[in-house]
């Protein structure tokens, strides 16, 4: 039985009906589930009807992948939202009316060689296909059908939480969800407090708070990955419960409880690992890699592995920062000596790729300015810290790198390539600032490093704000060496002082890194008379080879 209003969606689609007209149906449909169904088969169905003798024809694994990217693109951008919550739905809704007619248009297109997948009208309204920054793993996730749709809110104090989506991969959950008062007016500063509960009533969020949220376009997207708390897909509980709470919001005080029940056998089954023994790779400079795993999910792709180095492999690097605390509210500048390792299973370059030699994800350091990193696909994703595994060959920490999505049965192969290392330094180089802006002045180091310093302005204070210096850095770096770290800069008064190096980094003819940007000296309340610049380590790049076949079964 259909909705006796659902034959005006066609005059909606076509834009004739009157304003009044189309905002009434926009309304009606959103409370009427006949609507809501028939329209999905109405969408179905015309583009079956405009394309009936056309036989079907396979498609690859990717057909949809590539369509559902084309559409994302095609659909505008939504503008700033409103405050009015009639004017918020009509903005949703002109969205699913453009979409409909893009679907139309890329039917058109592809029938020479293929015809659109009988799934793919399920697809278009999905906000995780549309929203603002959502990444590929995530609109992979809609197209294996890990994300359903919610109808939950609660309201206390004027104020609702509305959830709209759910994604459930072994990899991560995702919900999309809506914060507004009664104004339509959307909340923007709010934290949701979350729970992931099993069916044992153990709370997985417990120990790391389990607070992750931020505006994404329209709404709003709380995400967690799961590989935070899960060591595998399969010691992934398949029920668990999503809890999202918050007793304050905009300064009003309140409950807002909601519960997502989560099945995660479907998600777990959609994901593939493929385990490796005994795959250990040995650099001359002391650091063992160990290849655990990787796992496949319609997410995301996660590398699992172990390094190894011994206790001579640590560093002491004295460091300058700002702390802040309780008793530092403003901040505080601290100098202390730590305990730093010089390798790290995040300080590696390698890519993996098809048979066809194309790069389908690639890691690299991940501090790495643009022009010299070589990073492919990457999904950065929170690392638990954990104390590293004392072992007679070394200590031994365990390490996981996430990548979009890898789909379909395939030939792969992971190449190690280069592997970085910390190295200690403590050069010197003595300013006078206001001479500066008639001639810079060049030094150059011990590592066979070339700077030159330039343009010092110094920006007094204003009230509880401190002053800060800016001053321009060129150089060439020594052979080798991609990166210095934790710079630190000295007054005429012995005084210390953090400083940040913000710069564009390319590599010449001969392979040196040139660098080219600008340090920066917070909390310097006057203009010093003389300053000594120097930073504490350096990143040295290692050539390497190291091949694993992968096959995706």
């Amino acid at each position: 039985m259909k909705c006796f209003m659902f034959n005006q969606w066609k005059l909606y689609v076509n834009d004739e009906l009157a304003p009044a007209e189309s905002k009434g149906l926009e309304q009606h449909v959103e409370n009427c589930p006949q609507c809501q169904k028939h329209l999905q088969e109405w969408v179905e169905g015309m583009q079956e009807e405009d394309f009936p003798t056309i036989p079907e024809a396979p498609v690859p694994d990717s057909f949809t992948d590539e369509v559902m990217d084309k559409l994302s693109d095609a659909v505008p951008p939504r503008s700033t939202r409103k405050h009015s919550s009639r004017t918020r739905r009509q903005r949703g809704w002109d969205i699913v009316k453009k979409t409909g007619l893009v679907v139309a248009g890329l039917t058109a297109l592809v029938v020479t060689g293929t015809v659109v997948s009988p799934t793919f009208a399920n697809y278009v309204n999905s906000l995780f296909q549309i929203e603002k920054d959502s990444d590929s793993g995530m609109k992979n996730a809609v197209n294996k059908g890990l994300v359903q749709k919610l109808e939950q809110k609660v309201t206390d104090q004027g104020i609702t939480v509305e959830l709209k989506e759910l994604l459930a991969d072994s990899m991560r959950i995702a919900v999309i969800y809506d914060v507004y008062d009664e104004s339509g007016k959307k909340i923007e500063n709010h934290i949701l407090n979350a729970k992931l509960i099993d069916q044992n009533g153990k709370d997985w969020f417990e120990d790391d708070g389990g607070d992750n949220s931020g505006s994404h376009g329209e709404f709003f997207i709380t995400e967690r990955f799961l590989n935070e708390i899960f060591e595998s897909t399969e010691a992934t509980p398949d029920q668990l419960t999503l809890h999202l709470e918050q007793t304050e919001i905009a300064d009003k005080t309140g409950k807002w409880s909601l519960e997502v029940p989560i099945d995660m056998k479907k998600a777990k089954e959609a994901t593939k690992m493929v385990a490796f023994k005994d795959t250990v790779f040995q650099s001359p400079q002391g650091l063992g890699i160990e290849l655990k795993n990787i796992e496949f999910s319609p997410s995301a792709t996660r590398v699992m592995l172990d390094t190894t180095f011994p206790k001579s492999a640590y560093l002491e690097v004295e460091r300058t920062s700002i702390l802040y605390d309780r008793k530092n509210p403003q901040g505080a500048i601290v100098t202390e000596k730590e305990r730093d390792p010089a390798f790290s299973g995040e300080n590696m370059m390698y890519e993996i790729t098809n048979e066809k030699g194309e790069v389908v994800a690639a890691w690299d350091m991940k501090s790495l300015d643009d022009g010299l990193d070589n990073k492919e696909n990457v999904l950065f994703t929170p690392r638990t810290e954990e104390e590293a595994e004392e072992r007679p060959e070394g200590d031994v920490l365990n390490w996981w790198h996430t990548f979009g999505p890898i789909q379909g049965e395939q030939k792969l192969k992971l190449e190690l390539k280069k592997i970085y290392e910390k190295k200690l330094a403590l050069p010197t180089f003595d300013l006078v600032p206001t001479e500066l802006d008639k001639k810079g002045a060049t030094f150059k180091d011990e590592t066979g490093s070339t700077f030159t310093f330039s343009s010092f302005a110094w920006e007094p204070g204003n009230g509880e704000d401190l002053g800060e210096a800016v001053m321009t850095i060129e150089g060439t770096l020594g052979k080798g060496i991609v990166e210095n770290r934790d710079w630190s800069v000295k007054d005429e008064n012995g005084k210390s002082y953090a400083a940040s190096v913000s710069t564009e980094s390319t590599r010449d003819k001969d392979g040196r890194v040139q660098i080219k940007g600008e340090i920066s000296i917070p909390r310097l309340k006057q203009q010093p008379k003389k300053l000594t610049v120097s930073y504490a380590t350096y990143m040295v790049e290692h050539d390497v080879k190291w091949e694993v076949p992968i096959e995706i079964k």
